[in-house]
């Protein structure tokens, strides 16, 4: 560990000197011809549904401007993950994707039904469903993200946060837009372009496109010692991109105290699919080098349309906003991951945990299809912007509608034969069936809420606020196992679960203005995450690694002290937050005593845990050509009630070739542990990043501005179990990005390098909870050096 913290550190210095050389910087606080921009700009925010200084807010809010994400690699919401505090971003399989926010986040997305903790958001609409998080983020103006409980602010209400993309709105007083080529490693070819045409005084339209392409970061190479019967397919690179985005915007605006915005977005990926190592992959010890032996692909399809009226009057201003959204996906997945075959020996253990009985891996196939349709409306009514800020108030009702149909066909090589699968018949009479199910899923959700904030005095005020919830979900589940879904089809009557809450949380803060550059603030909130029904499910009886058919609603109490400052005549930015979460029924998941195929898997609660952590943001103006950004997270967790568990890994191990349902349950009992006292999922101990930026007069000709930013994550358990299987690695990595912008010049050149060390490192580890218990990592990107030319008009 020493050995790494050194060699990491002496790379920085080194890569510090080299951006500092490239220009003669002055000391900190020295007075210069370009002394404004010694001062820090105001950062105005909209986090809380009103116009406000990021550093009045009294609540750990970050801001990332649209400029500041190609610096930092951003190119959709899961590269936020580790630079901004408390966030997490996972991969599940590849294609799920989740937010974990302080802790918070989703731990059962293989579950359509389950809800995610932190709440994503585009132009202040809520997306419904998690392959919103693959869609690209095109010309962005600035994203908001606000960590903890919201339950009084945005529509749908969260319990661990909530992020708000914001794109750049169309405008009527010009045409305007700009079109950038991107050309690098990997055969990279990016195209983006924006275009805002007025077209009358009081109306204009707004046309952004956008088209990525990448080939594979990671080779997919077939067996030569496996079967070649197994081999099905071409084998294609894996971690490959191919994303298309359009967005049509229309603005009207008859005056300055009305405006309604109509807003499409449509994004279409269509991919071979992500590289995921398994330990019984043992085609090569490069990481970078799989054996796939089943022709993946991977496809999302998304589209919603949303209407923005906004309403500013003398005393009250009224927002309604109204969505109708479609999410469509599909893959293909090489279950098993492994280069091996039913009929090849015998693997040794390679890691512990890891050996799956005494047989080899068996062919594995995972089909699943999922379409989403989703109905939005949320009115917010709040005293007015130019009103006495003395006593502000806002009220607000939110209605959601989402319906789901849900496909999964997964197949195995059950009788051991190493013959091809046969994925065609659909039931028992198909002696290679797994799992396969058709299910029909109704979420709608009800809310009312608000929150007041009044001055005691000049240096002080309290906010308050309330929200009322009604969630209710209709469940229709057919799969082979209850015998609605056969060989002849969907047939017979499904499984019906359903469930209805009503649910009260609320919000409490105080904020302490100590000067006209500090602020102090605490406040305790709490949220509440839906509950939802399993796939399938065992009887709870005695807690012993069952899981139910419904599980309980998650509900998280926070407590926050913070403080917001300026510092050296507004030259340093320092905010700071510490936070205590206490969580009743943490939702997680655990294997049953399912006897098909040894054992399912399905969501569970913890009665107790917690967690408990440290985040400071700084920004700090060294001189008028140099700034250092900075941000720094200490997190703790732990669960703090018994709660026995099964490992599905150790399940599917344990289980290996039982056949009699006394000796399997006998066998599951055996492995169950007691989680109490262990870390929860995906909160690493300590995160870090530091980014300079250096500007320098280029020979009177142009300006070039260079940043370095340098990041840390440290490591942390993918699973409440704690296993060696769940450990995912701390990483540092190390970016460079140049932007040369010649002085009367609407065209500018970027140069970037991303992962400059060429570091192999993982971004997340899953264990399958549905498959053959099989441990994979996926791996971030590798060094890819990219040039872009930018032209504004």
């Amino acid at each position: 560990m020493r050995i790494l913290l050194t060699t990491s550190l002496s790379r920085l210095a080194f890569l510090s000197t080299v951006l500092l050389g490239l220009g003669a910087a002055p000391a900190f606080g020295q007075e210069s011809d370009g002394a404004k921009s010694l001062v820090l700009e105001e950062i105005v925010v909209t986090a809380q549904k009103r116009e406000q200084s990021l550093q009045d807010i009294a609540a750990a809010v970050t801001n990332l401007s649209g400029d500041e994400l190609d610096v930092l690699n951003i190119v959709d919401a899961f590269d936020l993950s580790d630079k901004v505090p408390g966030l997490v971003m996972n991969n599940v399989q590849g294609y799920r994707r989740t937010i974990s926010m302080r802790g918070i986040g989703n731990e059962l997305p293989d579950n359509a039904a389950t809800k995610p903790g932190v709440a994503y958001h585009i132009d202040g609409v809520f997306m419904s469903n998690d392959f919103a998080l693959f869609q690209d983020l095109v010309d962005i103006e600035r994203i908001e993200i606000t960590r903890g409980p919201d339950g009084t602010i945005f529509g749908n209400s969260s319990s661990g946060g909530a992020i708000n993309a914001i794109t750049r709105q169309p405008s009527v007083d010009e045409g305007s837009g700009y079109l950038d080529l991107e050309v690098g490693s990997y055969s990279t070819l990016n195209v983006r372009g924006s275009f805002n045409v007025p077209l009358s005084p009081t109306l204009a339209a707004k046309f952004t496109a956008s088209n990525r392409t990448r080939d594979g970061y990671t080779k997919n190479i077939p067996n030569p010692e496996a079967n070649t019967l197994n081999v099905v397919g071409a084998f294609n690179d894996l971690d490959d991109e191919n994303d298309t985005t359009l967005i049509g915007q229309l603005l009207w605006q008859p005056s300055d105290s009305f405006s309604a915005l109509l807003s499409f977005h449509d994004f279409d990926m269509d991919i071979n699919g992500p590289a995921l190592k398994g330990g019984f992959d043992l085609i090569s010890d490069d990481p970078r080098v799989v054996s796939h032996d089943q022709t993946e692909f991977f496809k999302v399809e998304n589209s919603h349309a949303s209407l923005v009226l906004d309403w500013s009057g003398s005393a009250i201003d009224i927002k309604a906003l109204f969505s109708a959204q479609e999410y469509k996906m599909q893959r293909t997945l090489d279950a098993d991951r492994s280069s091996l075959t039913a009929n090849d020996p015998a693997p040794l253990p390679l890691t512990d945990g890891e050996l799956l009985g005494e047989f080899p891996i068996r062919q594995h196939f995972g089909g699943l299809t999922q379409e989403d349709e989703t109905f939005t409306a949320e009115i917010n009514v709040s005293s007015s912007q130019d009103s006495d800020s003395s006593f502000e108030w806002q009220i607000g009702a939110f209605y959601l509608d989402t319906e789901i149909e849900s496909n999964t066909r997964n197949f195995v090589d059950r009788d051991r034969d190493g013959l091809p699968l046969n994925t065609t018949v659909i039931g028992f009479g198909n002696p290679d069936r797994d799992f396969q199910n058709s299910d029909f899923r109704n979420f709608e959700s009800q809310a009312v809420f608000g929150q007041v904030r009044f001055k005691l005095g000049d240096a002080a005020a309290v906010t308050a606020g309330a929200r009322w919830t009604n969630n209710d979900f209709t469940d229709a589940r057919c799969n082979i196992f209850n015998g609605c879904l056969t060989a002849g089809g969907r047939t017979g009557t499904p499984e019906t679960p359903s469930s209805e809450e009503s649910n009260v949380t609320y919000k409490l803060a105080v904020d302490f203005l100590l000067s006209d550059d500090n602020m102090a603030y605490f406040s305790v909130s709490n949220g509440i995450k839906p509950a939802a029904s399993n796939n399938g499910f065992v009887l709870d009886t005695d807690g012993v690694g069952f899981f139910p058919e419904v599980f309980e609603e998650e509900e998280v109490t926070a407590y926050e002290i913070g403080s917001k400052n300026f510092f050296y005549d507004h030259r340093v930015q320092l905010n700071v937050a510490a936070f205590y979460y206490d969580i009743e029924n943490y939702l997680f998941v655990s294997a049953g005593l399912n006897v098909f195929g040894g054992g399912v898997s399905g969501g569970s609660n913890i009665p107790t845990s917690e967690v408990l952590g440290l985040e400071l943001e700084g920004i700090f103006v060294l001189s008028d050509k140099l700034r250092l950004d900075a941000m720094l997270t200490f997190s703790d967790s732990e669960i703090t009630s018994s709660r026995l568990a099964v490992d599905r890994g150790e399940q599917v191990n344990i289980t290996a070739g039982l056949t009699d349902p006394l000796e399997i349950t006998a066998a599951i009992l055996g492995i169950a542990q007691d989680v109490n006292g262990n870390d929860l999922a995906k909160v690493p101990d300590l995160v870090a990043l530091v980014r300079l930026t250096h500007e320098q007069d280029i020979a009177g000709q142009g300006v070039l501005t260079s940043s370095l930013t340098y990041h840390h994550r440290g490591d942390y358990f993918s699973r409440v179990f704690n296993s060696d299987r769940d450990l995912v690695p701390a990483y540092d990595l190390a970016h460079l990005n140049f932007n040369y912008q010649p002085d009367d010049s609407n065209l500018s050149i970027s140069l970037n390098v991303q992962n400059l060390f060429d570091s192999d490192e993982i971004s997340s580890v899953h264990t399958d909870d549905f498959f053959q218990g099989v441990t994979s990592f996926q791996l971030l990107a590798p060094r890819v050096v990219t040039l872009r030319a930018r032209y504004v008009f």
